[in-house]
């Protein structure tokens, strides 16, 4: 009798599995085929393929429509590929969009439930005032000198390299400790010590946050996939052990700059005027270490992969390598240490950069959910079928990398060609198609700063070595969906001599 209506719940159970399966083809949404047990996002799970890659790929595989369904796990979601419906999704009809998928409990992760990124509702309002104003150019021109500090370890650090006998890097590490000292000093009032010692605690404790393996690859496809069982498994991102260290950090330095008076113009002392504006009720130490670590982790990988490709790229094409340190040399005949103003005049680099955020962005897609019900047009377009209402709670992706490689709107997708942006051609870029910061209200408020930092390590680069591409790296490049920001398989590995006068 037991093994009866054990299998009646299965068969009942397969049928209705099935049933909600049906959802987009009752509506007439063309969507992918989905597996049983996962829909169409299995593969995040086995690490076969990264979540990026999923929707960027159903992206491609339906080029004739606006937007295609999918289901993660049971649910139905929807991949949009229209430029104009994406305006409309992160501008127009933002309030529509606002909230993105992932659940995070104050309680159990504190530093990764106070990220914007994280964020909904009032609280990502309240938490992106008090954060945009940290980013205002004024601010980073303030915190300008703190990131040339930086470069120029970094640079002393590959001269002492070279001199004893290496020069062969993988860069996104390379990149990594950069990025880690400019965040130790503009974020936590730091010496990172990154090109100092072998392993020093600040980027050992930075790193854990973007370590891949894959237990992380499952609480990130659980948090992607599926939130409401995160929530209930009460998952964390960030561990307790690098929640205390960079909480004590935050409490120490906070308390000395306000017994000793002391000023530094950088991100913290914007935290510190927000605290003492505020009231410790309403701006706790944890909300300064959550912005922080938010900078942190805004700024250490994404940064780094940015100018590890940007890199890779110059290498590879030695004439744009050429043009650029031209650039450079002239900028620096009229000015030995290039201002904050003197680096955003260099237009070439302002060019190779945006190229690079392009062909390489470091975030493959922008995620999204319904806030409120909402009214899409026919997939086919007008006359072809009725509206489609879409319901609270639905995932709505931008598949950004789709978008930036996609032929129909950038010639010559996977080449790499910084001419794109000058004036004259970057006028004819459909709006919707290139989204490296994201567009709108939750547009990336550190973008600025990211692009100073990754400028400011660019023209110390080229102004004082000569980079090749060393035969270790992979090419052409296959993603590792380990990461969720972009890397790939093998790295970037590239050979650093000094510069030859000639």
């Amino acid at each position: 009798m037991f093994l009866l209506l054990l299998i009646g719940a299965l068969i009942v159970a397969y049928f209705y599995r099935l049933s909600g399966f049906r959802y987009w083809k009752k509506r007439n949404v063309p969507n992918p085929e989905p597996s049983f047990l996962f829909g169409n996002l299995g593969d995040v799970l086995t690490a076969k393929r990264s979540i990026g890659q999923i929707y960027c790929d159903i992206y491609r595989n339906f080029p004739d429509v606006s937007y295609v369904g999918f289901y993660r796990f049971g649910q139905p979601g929807l991949v949009l590929r229209d430029p104009q419906l994406i305006r409309d999704v992160l501008n127009k009809d933002f309030n529509s969009f606002y909230s993105n998928t992932l659940v995070v409990s104050e309680e159990i992760d504190p530093l990764t439930a106070r990220n914007t990124f994280v964020l909904n509702g009032d609280k990502w309002k309240i938490a992106k005032n008090q954060i945009a104003p940290c980013f205002t150019a004024k601010k980073i021109r303030e915190m300008h000198v703190l990131v040339q500090k930086a470069a120029s370890r970094l640079v002393n650090y590959l001269e002492d390299e070279i001199n004893n006998g290496g020069g062969a890097f993988e860069v996104r590490d390379l990149f990594g400790k950069y990025t880690t000292e400019v965040v130790a000093s503009c974020a936590f009032g730091l010496e990172g010590k990154t090109f100092d010692e072998p392993d020093p605690l600040f980027r050992k404790m930075g790193k854990k946050l973007f370590e891949p393996s894959y237990f992380t690859m499952i609480k990130l496809g659980t948090g992607f996939i599926i939130p409401s069982v995160s929530k209930i498994l009460k998952m964390r991102f960030i561990s307790d052990e690098v929640t205390k260290y960079f909480c004590n950090i935050i409490e120490k330095t906070l308390h000395y700059r306000s017994e000793n008076n002391v000023i530094r113009n950088d991100f913290l002392d914007s935290m510190l005027e927000l605290k003492k504006k505020l009231g410790e009720d309403q701006f706790t130490n944890m909300d300064v270490a959550g912005r922080a670590v938010e900078f942190l982790t805004g700024s250490f990988d994404t940064s780094s992969s940015v100018i590890a490709f940007a890199l890779y790229e110059l290498a590879a094409n030695p004439e744009m390598f050429q043009k650029l340190r031209s650039e450079v040399d002239e900028a620096l005949l009229k000015r030995k240490d290039l201002d904050y103003g003197s680096v955003q005049e260099l237009k070439y680099l302002e060019y190779v950069i945006c190229e690079t955020l392009r062909l390489h962005p470091p975030g493959l897609i922008l995620l999204r959910a319904c806030t409120k019900p909402f009214t899409f047009p026919p997939p086919r377009g007008q006359g072809t079928g009725e509206d489609i209402d879409i319901e609270v709670d639905v995932p709505v992706i931008i598949p950004i990398y789709g978008l930036h490689t996609d032929p129909t709107y950038f010639k010559d997708p996977y080449v790499f060609n910084p001419e794109r942006f000058m004036p004259e051609n970057k006028e004819s870029i459909v709006r919707g198609t290139y989204l490296p910061f994201s567009d709108g209200p939750r547009a990336c408020h550190g973008q600025r700063f990211g692009m100073n930092q990754s400028k400011v390590a660019l023209i110390n680069i080229v102004s004082n070595f000569d980079v090749t591409v060393n035969r270790k790296t992979i090419t052409p490049f296959e993603i590792d969906p380990k990461h969720y920001v972009h890397h790939v398989k093998g790295g970037i590995w590239l050979n650093f001599s000094k510069r030859k006068v000639i």
